[in-house]
């Protein structure tokens, strides 16, 4: 027996009593994994669908704001 068991035997000797193991974790319903992943696939084709912004819409975007701004 190497060390750590024999730590394990000591520590029964002082009456610690672990108990009954506790029980099984429920199992996950079918269809709440569907809907997760329904919904990353989802998501993942609106990102990916989605219009890429380019650099000059967001260049022209910025002086019209600022326009905007300017006229109130």
């Amino acid at each position: 027996m190497g060390a750590s068991a024999e730590n394990h035997d000591h520590s029964d000797a002082h009456g610690h009593d672990h108990g009954p193991p506790p029980p099984p974790e429920p199992k996950t319903p079918l269809w709440l994994t569907a809907v997760g992943a329904v919904l990353f696939l989802l998501v993942g084709m609106i990102w990916g669908l989605a219009p890429a912004s380019t650099p000059e819409s967001a260049a022209t975007a910025a002086p019209s704001a600022a326009a905007d701004a300017g006229a109130r």
